[in-house]
């Protein structure tokens, strides 16, 4: 009699742990169990399954605007960093990139701030780039706790403009890896047993449609089977101890040879078989005659496990020498599902994984709308499926481009490279146009790349340790040199992307520290002390977190970007011109008007400050009025005043309601006046601060005189100073920061630059030029998004990638003839 027990557990992530600490995670693992007399510890294994799977896992993927890169182009990125379980968004991490040569020499080092799953940047391909090939990495220090592929790798190639001639490597067998994989990892005497195939060149890219003939030691052919066009491919056949096995490998303008097929064969033991189809799993559990006796006292568990759930069944041979299961694979979460066998010592005897398609978290977008106007392109898309807030980066290449050929899109890196071993090529044509055929191709790959990444003894027989933190912004821990019994107030210093923060540290404490920090690469990190009215050197040792570029080893992609043997050769007699943040190129013109720089520097600052009045000091203002309180006094509607140690700026302008502003109280009496609030780098200080404050350390003031725009403080104005760290005057000591060079800070996000080529419809710019880059794109309240291009001179194509909030991969690509763009009325 069979009894079925049905066990719910709700697995809620440990609180304690401190990870993740602004993401929820949760599983829900619902175990069936189908025994009568169970011998297997299946509550030992569940718990051991769940204690690994619970610590939640982030996935990283980069959308590379293009593969191929010319000397002096930008690498440009969006990275996408989701919850592996269920796809949605990080809400904020650190993510690490690297770029390495072919020698595994760093070139390039980013640390980028991913916030609600994306985040984007680019890296100039300059000096330190020779032609080649790299490649480029990305990932968090909380990936670096597990053995799976959670990280981003893939390849990127540096050619020069002047030629763009490859050296095809030659095919030939001296220069082939052969592997054969048994399908759930080794061969059993005297069954039908399926072996994997896969062959591959030096440069990882497989042997299109060679042919494998199976024959033993008499010269007996057994099997054979022709590979697909990534050198993969399948045969069955019946291995016997003591037979030597060979392969011989053929295919067009190669000589035939013969491989040793060294994979032992196994006298006793248990495989698996499986077939795949759209809806079914058929699996079949089977043995041999010799080993019956020796199972007929032995039960085994089969699990089948996935990132949500798990259900285990008890084996038992009695007098059968085969099991069948047959699955509905509707009824599975789709992506990669793992298939292992037990025995009573949580011993693993087979494993096989596969995919399941069903229900895949996918959508395309609908054909897209598109305008053109004289010189400029509107392009509006909607996805196929609703969703919610979508995010998604679009890569405009030539229809035609040879520039794009990464192995991996968003689908394929984040549904199947972090649970498989090895690496694949062109892993985005499984999931594009799917069909029998490609599930089929799909699930002949999975028994080539072995078993799963799963690390069985890691997970039965380590305890769980947690090496490397999560990160989320940085830190700093501060050290006093010189502590004091009394309080002491120290400022750190605002910088164009963040404001300044203020700490009091109590007389009994000799440090503090500031978590979710915020710094630039860009930027100096400056620390004072507030002493009165002087803001003198901090006098700290600090320490920093982190204090380096960690390292990953990674299962590093040798699968080349293809360059074709007829890419167009190329004699430019003009260069490729790129344009760059800082360069301009104008025509010749004589300039005969001088350009006030102050007045242009005060239009440039007056774009992001909407609300006051900017004044930016120069060197005259400093030598007539020395003072910031005789600056502002010269300023219309307001007056400083300085007594008693102390400076009040009073507004003699009405607020933005119409009424006199008042005094302390803000009473509104007529005739009054009112104090404004005074800010250093945006921090509010006491007037005492700037009671003769020198006016050669302001680098510009914002004077908002109705209080717009600011908090209760400003009701009545205010004024904000901003520094300027360098005196004219040598024996100033208002200003003297400490300053620190930060080792590893946050790259500041770069504006994209497309290049310009002096031919745009040409061999060369269709192979390998570029028409525009759009690196984070968010859709509207419809739905839908929308952006602009330039005019392009040739067909074109959008490669669009993207992540949606409730956990659909987006994933497309539209080609457009330029001829299908109606006109703009």
């Amino acid at each position: 009699m069979m009894i079925l027990r049905i066990f719910v557990i709700i697995d809620w992530t440990n609180p304690t742990l401190p990870i993740m600490k602004k993401l929820l995670f949760f599983s829900i693992s619902i175990l069936f169990f189908i025994s009568s007399n169970a011998q297997v510890d299946q509550f030992t294994l569940m718990e051991k399954i769940k204690e690994h799977d619970e610590i939640p896992r982030e996935i990283a993927y980069l959308h590379l605007n293009k593969s191929t890169y010319l000397e002096g182009e930008q690498i440009a990125f969006t990275a996408y960093v989701v919850n592996k379980q269920n796809l949605k968004p990080s809400e904020a991490t650190n993510l690490y990139i690297i770029i390495k040569d072919d020698k595994n020499k760093v070139v390039k080092e980013k640390l980028v701030l991913v916030e609600d799953g994306t985040s984007s940047n680019t890296i100039r391909v300059d000096s330190l780039f020779t032609v080649g090939n790299y490649t480029i990495s990305a990932f968090t220090n909380w990936m670096r706790n597990f053995k799976e592929q959670n990280y981003f790798v893939e390849n990127i190639k540096i050619i020069e403009a002047e030629s763009s001639d490859e050296n095809i490597a030659s095919t030939s067998t001296e220069n082939i890896d052969l592997q054969f994989l048994p399908e759930s990892g080794h061969l059993l005497n005297g069954v039908i047993n399926t072996v994997g195939v896969i062959a591959k060149k030096q440069d990882g890219k497989g042997i299109a449609n060679a042919e494998i003939r199976i024959v033993n030691d008499k010269n007996k052919e057994l099997a054979q089977c022709k590979l697909n066009r990534f050198g993969i491919g399948k045969f069955s056949f019946i291995p016997e101890t003591g037979v030597a096995y060979k392969a011989e490998v053929s295919y067009p303008g190669v000589q035939s040879k013969n491989f040793e097929l060294n994979v032992p064969v196994e006298r006793n033991g248990i495989i698996l078989s499986a077939i795949t189809t759209q809806e079914e799993l058929r699996l079949l559990v089977k043995t041999n005659p010799e080993s019956s006796r020796s199972l007929k006292n032995e039960t085994y568990s089969l699990l089948l496990h996935n990132l949500t759930e798990s259900k285990m069944y008890d084996i038992d041979f009695n007098d059968k020498f085969s099991i069948p299961f047959l699955f509905n694979l509707k009824d599975f979460p789709p992506g990669i599902n793992t298939v292992t066998l037990f025995n009573s010592k949580n011993n693993i005897i087979a494993e096989r994984i596969f995919f399941n398609y069903n229900n895949l978290p996918k959508t395309t977008f609908e054909s897209p709308n598109v305008k053109a106007s004289s010189d400029s392109i509107e392009i509006q898309l909607k996805t196929k499926q609703a969703l919610d807030s979508i995010k998604v980066s679009v890569s405009v290449l030539p229809k035609f481009s040879l520039s794009d050929q990464n192995n991996h899109s968003i689908t394929s890196y984040l549904l199947l490279q972090p649970h498989i071993k090895g690496v694949v090529q062109q892993a985005d044509w499984y999931f594009n146009e799917i069909d029998k055929h490609k599930i089929r191709e799909l699930d002949n790959l999975l028994i080539t790349q072995g078993w799963s990444t799963y690390d069985w003894n890691f997970v039965f027989n380590k305890d769980l340790k947690i090496t490397y933190q999560y990160e989320d912004l940085l830190k700093i821990e501060a050290v006093l040199n010189k502590p004091d019994k009394k309080n002491q107030d120290f400022l750190i210093h605002a910088t164009s992307t963040r404001a300044p923060q203020r700490i009091n540290v109590p007389g009994n404490k000799e440090s503090f520290i500031v978590d979710d920090f915020f710094h630039t690469t860009e930027s100096e990190l400056k620390i004072s002390r507030v002493d009165g009215n002087r803001l003198l050197p901090a006098n700290l040792f600090v320490r920093f977190s982190p204090n380096a570029f960690p390292d990953l080893y990674t299962n590093s992609p040798y699968v080349q970007p293809d360059l074709k043997e007829n890419a167009p050769n190329i004699n430019l007699e003009q260069p490729v011109v790129f344009f760059e943040e800082g360069r301009e190129i104008l025509d010749e013109v004589l300039i005969e008007k001088k350009v006030d720089k102050v007045k242009q520097r005060e239009r440039e600052l007056s774009k992001e400050k909407v609300w006051g009045k900017i004044k930016v000091v120069d060197y005259e203002d400093i030598t007539l009025f020395r003072t910031l309180a005789n600056y502002l006094s010269n300023q219309p509607g307001i007056r400083a005043e300085e007594s008693q140690g102390s400076m009040t700026v009073i507004n003699g302008f009405q607020n933005s309601l119409g009424t006199p502003t008042g005094l302390e109280g803000r009473s509104s009496g007529p005739g009054q006046k009112g104090i404004m609030q005074l800010y250093l780098d945006d921090m509010p200080m006491n007037n005492s601060f700037f009671f003769q404050y020198p006016l050669d350390l302001v680098d510009y003031v914002d004077i908002n005189m109705n209080g717009m725009g600011g908090g209760f403080m400003d009701f009545d104005g205010s004024i904000r100073i901003y520094s300027k760290f360098t005196s004219i005057y040598e024996d100033s000591q208002t200003i003297r920061p400490q300053k620190f060079n930060y080792p590893v800070a946050f790259s500041q996000q770069k504006k994209y630059y497309i290049p310009k080529f002096s031919n745009e419809y040409d061999d060369f710019f269709q192979s390998y030029g570029v028409i525009d880059w759009k690196p984070l794109l968010k859709s509207n309240s419809k739905g839908e998004i929308y952006f602009k291009i330039k005019k392009p001179e040739v067909d074109y194509q959008l490669i669009i990638q993207g992540i949606s909030d409730n956990g659909i991969l987006i994933q497309d690509v539209q080609h457009i003839k330029l001829d299908d763009n109606a006109d703009l009325n």
